[in-house]
């Protein structure tokens, strides 16, 4: 994209009129009259050489050009718009901030219903995108500003990371209630010989499971590992594979809940942010809407 040739106000209105999939939605969104967004949408179209949208309906679809340049719009115009919130008074109201939180299945689970709630009364122009990034790159990525917060284990590394243990959460094993173990006591011996199911963000590497079995001096073999808790919920209710799971997860899935050995303690789930970022009021709020949900819960 050459930003010499183009006029940056014509990327709102290509954002807006993306996102409305009508010409006539997105001048009410920017609240500018239609025939505007009709100027500069021949415009976008002249500088790019494609339609960029076609009839559909009663509204318009994006063209694979069209689609093609969205990412590219969209991130450079939250940060256009976060670098000038940051130097203003920050009023949540009528911020249309955009933050990128990576998040571990869990925590997500946990905290994410609750965050929109609270958006949705307080700051309904706020959106969130939610993502797991891998463990390594928490760092690189909220340097980078690609990221504003990270909710993840204690320990990720980096000089420059501030940090704010947010839950500490027990586990749970959770079963069929027709498993034949779903009404025992569960020693470390009974728990070493179910058959499992893990969960892990990583691809290698052992579980949290795996762990602390090592740990004791045994070891698991899982029968499967996934990336996600709720696909796992499912597999351990038609199965008689057993699941290690956060106990908010567990309670209310409808499975046998059973407390764990006493090896498997809770785990604390800690908010990470980049020090030079701590003066950002619109980031400050979010931290403390946060911290405020967690200690709620």
């Amino acid at each position: 994209m050459n930003l010499r040739t183009i006029d940056l106000n014509l990327l709102p209105v290509l954002e807006a009129i993306y996102a409305e999939r009508s010409l006539t939605r997105a001048s009410e969104s920017l609240n500018i009259t239609q025939p505007a967004v009709s100027n500069a949408l021949a415009r976008l179209r002249v500088h790019f050489e494609d339609p960029l949208f076609v009839r559909e309906g009663r509204g318009v679809k994006p063209t694979a050009m069209a689609d093609a340049l969205m990412p590219a719009v969209r991130d450079a115009l939250d940060r256009l718009r976060a670098g000038l919130e940051q130097r203003s008074t920050f009023e949540p109201s009528r911020s249309t901030r955009v933050f990128n939180i990576s998040a571990r299945d869990a925590g997500a689970f946990i905290l994410a219903p609750e965050i929109a709630r609270r958006l949705e009364a307080e700051a309904p122009g706020i959106r969130i995108a939610w993502s797991q990034v891998q463990r390594g790159a928490i760092s690189t990525e909220l340097a980078s500003s690609r990221l504003d917060l990270a909710i993840d284990v204690p320990g990720l590394r980096g000089a420059d990371l501030e940090r704010l243990t947010l839950l500490v959460t027990p586990y749970a094993c959770v079963m069929a209630r027709d498993h034949p173990e779903a009404d025992t006591e569960l020693t470390m011996e009974r728990f070493i010989g179910l058959r499992h199911v893990v969960v892990s963000s990583r691809r290698e590497g052992r579980s949290y499971v795996e762990e602390i079995a090592r740990a004791a001096g045994h070891r698991i073999t899982p029968v499967m590992r996934l990336p996600h808790y709720m696909p796992a919920l499912e597999i351990v209710r038609h199965t008689h594979l057993a699941l290690t799971t956060p106990l908010p997860l567990a309670q209310g899935s409808g499975l046998a809940v059973l407390a764990l050995p006493d090896a498997f303690t809770a785990l604390d789930s800690v908010l990470y942010w980049r020090r030079e970022n701590a003066e950002d009021p619109a980031l400050a709020w979010l931290c403390d809407l946060i911290v405020e949900i967690a200690d709620g819960l």
